[in-house]
């Protein structure tokens, strides 16, 4: 059978590879062996003409599971190129077995990279000329390709909605600078031992922004440390450094106020030596929270005015059935500043 997938053949398991892939966890194997046992091969993988897997690693799974010599396969051509491995993997996991939150930060990584990669040589060709190769690059199906001048965040939305559905790069922005924490040998060992702990929690479906927000919390408490034990600095000032360390620490409040605190700490400390501390501050604060431009009273009210009594067109039970952790996470947090700023605004106009 000739066209997109070229032919269908049949070819020797042993022969077939999967290569690096960003899904690891190929979930329970057992029901769909037995629907290939019982029924067959409904649905060929699809590979490359070198033998590797883009679409159907579980089937081959399965069919190695079963004992299987051979398995029906789609040769596709014309996709050995990383970026269009990628957008194979993608469109598999689309259709199929949802990725981890970490498999979906993996992918997205270099889905991302490649982007950027590819933006980068279209930019080269519309400014020299075109070039050999370059002409055909897309961005893939039926999205257009980032361009300039905004590569890097056209790229990362890209990314982010060809592995989640949506514009989730924030997201996955934090997880993935969870990762290079993580594996950052210049970070104390605080610090990446409690980017572990984060990394493990999301791995077991803990939502992200909580893991964030203590990584943030974290990384203050550890400038603090070392301002503290910095003997460049005022006696006063590392003695304050070490006090407000400890109180940060042995307080018991949720993530976005232990963010909030330890950050308030450090910036009390910094304030009291007169000068900020040389070395420069590691952040796990990513592009999407830079300091937003203040808007107008006009524009606050009229979000406001809109949400009057919304409370009472929402049932809790089926918020909390059909909401993601990561969305109750999100929304936790906006009510929590939310009160903040109310209790801000409140004190303001008593003091006005």
């Amino acid at each position: 059978m000739s066209g997109q997938y070229g032919i269908q053949l049949d070819r020797a398991l042993d022969s077939l590879l999967v290569g690096t892939r960003h899904r690891s966890d190929l979930g329970d194997l057992d029901l769909l062996a037995k629907s290939l046992s019982e029924h067959g091969l409904l649905q060929p993988p699809t590979i490359t003409p070198e033998g590797f897997v883009l679409i159907g690693v579980r089937r081959v799974a399965a069919a190695r599971k079963l004992g299987w010599r051979t398995i029906n396969v789609w040769v596709r051509s014309g996709l050995s190129d990383r970026l269009g491995q990628l957008l194979s993997e993608h469109a598999d996991h689309a259709l199929h077995k949802p990725l981890t939150t970490l498999e979906a930060a993996a992918l997205y990584r270099e889905l991302k990279a490649v982007l950027e990669e590819e933006a980068a040589l279209r930019q080269a060709a519309n400014r020299f000329g075109a070039q050999p190769g370059l002409a055909g690059i897309s961005g893939g199906g039926d999205s257009p390709p980032p361009s300039a001048p905004h590569e890097y965040g056209k790229a990362r939305e890209q990314a982010a909605r060809m592995v989640t559905g949506r514009d989730s790069h924030q997201m996955l922005e934090r997880v993935n600078r969870i990762e290079d924490l993580a594996a950052d040998g210049t970070a104390s060992a605080a610090v990446r031992g409690q980017a572990e702990a984060e990394l493990a929690r999301i791995r077991d479906g803990a939502g992200v922004l909580a893991s964030h927000q203590r990584m943030n919390a974290a990384l203050s408490l550890d400038e603090l440390d070392r301002i503290a034990a910095d003997p460049t600095q005022p006696e006063s000032v590392r003695e304050s450094a070490g006090r407000e360390a400890a109180r940060a620490r042995q307080s018991d409040l949720k993530a976005a106020e232990m963010e909030r605190l330890a950050r308030a700490a450090l910036e009390r400390v910094k304030g009291s030596s007169g000068s900020k501390h040389p070395s420069k501050p590691r952040t796990a604060v990513t592009a999407g929270d830079e300091v937003p431009k203040l808007r107008s009273s006009r524009a606050f009210w009229a979000t406001w005015s809109e949400l009057d009594g919304w409370w009472r067109y929402y049932d809790v039970e089926q918020m909390v059935r059909e909401l993601s952790g990561e969305q109750l996470d999100l929304f936790v947090s906006i009510a929590e500043g939310t009160m903040r700023f109310a209790t801000e605004l409140q004190n303001a106009r008593a003091a006005a």
